[in-house]
């Protein structure tokens, strides 16, 4: 009797382990790149182009950005009169080194951004999110009907998780 079931034991963890093999074990939201990115932040300290270090966000600008399990937007303004700078926004994809936006609006308009798609090198590191990449212009290529890249430009972003400061 004792070996039956033994037996059974060690069938039903083998039939248990080829589950888990064949279909997978499901992940937690802990391990998914875009959990870790869900709420509201707000940018501290930028780079742009060719500038060797940080500067701080002047205090007549706020800037937050919202991402959704699958949307970012981000809005620039003026916290003393509420004016809007700027905005944008699309959907997005994660996984554990890159964060990809796929830009569908930008304000103000006239730029070429919209359709653009930018890969940044992202870490998480308590509350702040760190983002580097290269934002393209693109312009019409008459030839072809499409838009083509014309340049881009370095951006290194630092953005605090807001609730959390």
């Amino acid at each position: 009797m004792h070996d039956v079931v033994q037996n059974n034991t060690i069938m039903k963890t083998t039939i248990l382990l080829l589950f888990a093999l064949l279909f997978g074990v499901p992940e937690s939201p802990v391990d998914k790149p875009q959990e870790k990115l869900l709420g509201s932040w707000t940018l501290v300290r930028y780079k742009y182009g060719h500038d060797a270090d940080y500067n701080n966000v002047p205090e007549f600008i706020y800037n937050v950005k919202n991402i959704t399990s699958t949307h970012f937007s981000w809005c620039s303004y003026n916290p003393e009169d509420g004016n809007v700078i700027g905005a944008g926004g699309g959907t997005y994809n994660a996984n554990d080194k890159e964060y990809i936006e796929n830009t569908e609006f930008w304000y103000p308009s006239g730029t070429s951004i919209p359709g653009t798609k930018t890969t940044f090198n992202y870490k998480i590191k308590g509350n702040m999110w760190t983002i580097n990449g290269y934002i393209k212009e693109v312009e019409l290529n008459p030839s072809s009907g499409e838009m083509a890249p014309i340049d881009s430009i370095y951006i290194s972003e630092v953005w605090q998780r807001i609730g959390e400061m």
